[in-house]
């Protein structure tokens, strides 16, 4: 890795546990709230959050959170406040309730803030945040690692993921670091690192903005350093419990440094455009999708085009572990230097979601 993406990672770091240990808690969460499931259980105890089609619920009895399918619950009541997110990109925070509508035209969940009531059926919820926790704990994420050896030639593969998201009422900060490296006894060493992070505030139920950062260190191009800065806005064209699709349009500036060992010039800056898609679908009990895509045509070099994808499946096996198969490739039309355009690879790992 290379001695500044190294710094990088450290500044981030220490950026991040201070802002952390400098929040402290809210006042401690209520522990009589209630479920009633469709088959007849209640349950008292603790709501956590919803999120992909999961309510995530302490009982009184337990150590750690279940997971119930949000469509098997019958009855939920809480006097604490939450903050809900819709389909629709709207977001209320306020007491919450849901309970057999009267026909099945009625709203079936209300949400009841500022002294009004605001009615919605239980499939428009996509994601529910207590209000009760500090800053720490609503930040979610995940950790993963591989590693693979094969004896005949001494070849090595290692590969290091992790991601992390805090969501607010508006605003929401995203992160995510990665780092591969292959190796054996009689051939040559690859080594690829990456780090990307994105501040968004939302303007209006579907479209939000914010500022987006990636650095990437990859041997397989002799880049040895590109940092990328900009700005974009963004709009949730599909939005539901279990799956979103959003665009992203933009403007960023990159300054790359690349190995002096090829023909070219190995610094350059540059101005670019931004276009992107992301994707992601989830199934209860059964896998977790993302994708995305990124493309940056070059302003300030006419005819130059750079593309960042990922893919990532995750299939859990244990609650909060999961095995993920992941695909990523950067490709760069017309790289400053005499280097390859491509870098292609696949990884997998097994994680732990917190």
């Amino acid at each position: 890795m290379s001695g500044s993406l190294l710094v990088s990672l450290r500044n981030l770091g220490a950026v991040i546990v201070l802002f952390y240990l400098s929040v402290s808690p809210l006042l401690a969460k209520r522990n009589d709230d209630r479920v009633v499931l469709k088959n007849g259980d209640h349950i008292t105890g603790e709501i956590k959050r919803i999120e992909r089609g999961t309510l995530y619920f302490k009982p009184g009895y337990a150590l750690d959170d279940i997971r119930i399918n949000w469509t098997q619950v019958e009855r939920l009541e809480s006097q604490d406040y939450f903050t809900v997110g819709l389909t629709d990109g709207a977001v209320y925070t306020g007491l919450i309730k849901k309970e057999p509508p009267s026909s099945e035209e009625k709203a079936d969940f209300t949400i009841s803030t500022n002294g009004n009531v605001v009615e919605r059926r239980r499939a428009e919820v996509v994601t529910m945040e207590s209000m009760e926790k500090s800053r720490w704990n609503q930040m979610k994420g995940s950790i993963d690692y591989g590693f693979s050896y094969a004896s005949g030639n001494s070849q090595t593969q290692s590969s290091f993921g992790a991601d992390a998201e805090y969501h607010g009422e508006r605003n929401w900060v995203t992160g995510k670091a990665s780092s591969t490296f292959s190796g054996q006894s009689d051939g040559t060493s690859t080594q690829r690192e990456t780090l990307t992070a994105a501040y968004w505030r939302r303007f209006t139920k579907k479209t939000f903005g914010g500022f987006v950062g990636d650095l990437l260190s990859s041997s397989q191009q002799e880049l040895t350093l590109r940092t990328t800065l900009g700005g974009a806005l963004g709009r949730a064209l599909v939005r539901t419990d279990r799956t979103s699709f959003v665009v992203l349009g933009g403007v960023v500036g990159s300054r790359e440094r690349y190995s002096s060992s090829f023909v070219g010039d190995p610094i350059s800056t540059n101005a670019e455009g931004l276009v992107g898609l992301t994707y992601s679908t989830f199934r209860f009990k059964v896998f977790d999708f993302t994708s995305s895509l990124m493309v940056y045509p070059s302003i300030s070099q006419a005819g130059r085009l750079r593309l960042s994808s990922d893919s990532n499946v995750r299939w859990e096996f244990i609650k909060n572990m999961y095995w993920s198969l992941r695909i990523y490739e950067n490709f760069d039309s017309r790289p400053p230097i005499n280097a390859p355009k491509n870098d292609f690879g696949i990884t997998n790992s097994l994680g732990w979601t917190f």
